[in-house]
């Protein structure tokens, strides 16, 4: 219709998790991505960023984890093998979030061998588990290349070239604000949708993906993540397939 106006595209969506996999959280957010697939069938494909060990005690965690962190309870593959084999079996990526996860500006993770220990710890603990899979998964195969995260975000020197060495692709994103233990569902989702707006700012290329990051080891994810995505879409932003070579 003349004088009619298109509004302009908003920036897609692709969909990445860390800190997992639990038990009565990641398989509730695997059934949300289900229920958003596509006619071929398979569910709309996230990345998730697993670690390979959480480990037992007060003690060994506070000297992995940040000095801030709340959420100690995370996700282990070792320790949940099957909700592992269901994340790749389902056809989503399975990314490196350094083995464990370790607070990288502690004195003893800021040399590069210490880094790339864990990361292979989590390449063993994937041969362990899906070994079926590990290979496709170790090749980036099942998701176009090798994928991992910094925990916490922080690409500190270390990191960086442990990564490189490895042969992973660095992937970022943008925090939804369902790690914030005071906010609860409409909270996180006015955040998320303020920090999808502030990238979109950033970035004047309409077609390339915001990576937005969640956490399937928090309950409030679990409950919420259909309505969010629902409030995603409805921004105008289209959710994606998570494609490594578009982040």
């Amino acid at each position: 219709m003349k004088g009619t106006i298109v509004p302009a595209p908003r920036r897609p969506v692709m969909l990445s998790f860390d800190d997992g996999p639990r038990p009565g959280t990641t398989e509730r957010v695997l059934d949300a991505l289900a229920a958003r697939g596509g006619l071929d069938g398979w569910p709309l494909r996230a990345a998730f960023f697993t670690l390979a060990e959480n480990p037992a005690g007060w003690f060994a965690r506070r000297r992995l984890f940040a000095p801030y962190e709340v959420w100690t309870d995370k996700g282990s593959m070792a320790a949940h093998p099957e909700l592992t084999r269901q994340i790749v079996a389902e056809g989503h990526c399975l990314g490196n979030h350094g083995g464990r996860h370790f607070w990288p500006r502690w004195p003893w993770f800021r040399r590069g061998d210490r880094v790339m220990a864990l990361l292979r710890e989590w390449e063993r603990t994937v041969e362990r588990v899906v070994p079926d899979m590990a290979t496709d998964v170790a090749s980036g195969d099942s998701c176009g290349e090798p994928i991992a995260r910094a925990p916490y975000l922080l690409r500190t020197p270390a990191w960086r070239e442990a990564v490189s060495r490895a042969g992973y692709r660095d992937v970022a994103g943008i925090t939804s604000g369902d790690a914030d233990p005071r906010a609860d569902g409409d909270q996180v989702r006015e955040t998320l949708l303020a920090r999808l707006s502030r990238a979109e700012q950033a970035d004047s290329d309409p077609a390339r993906p915001i990576v937005l990051i969640f956490h399937d080891t928090r309950p409030l994810t679990a409950e919420c993540l259909p309505a969010w995505l629902e409030a995603i879409e409805a921004a105008g932003h289209p959710l994606l397939d998570f494609d490594p070579s578009r982040c």
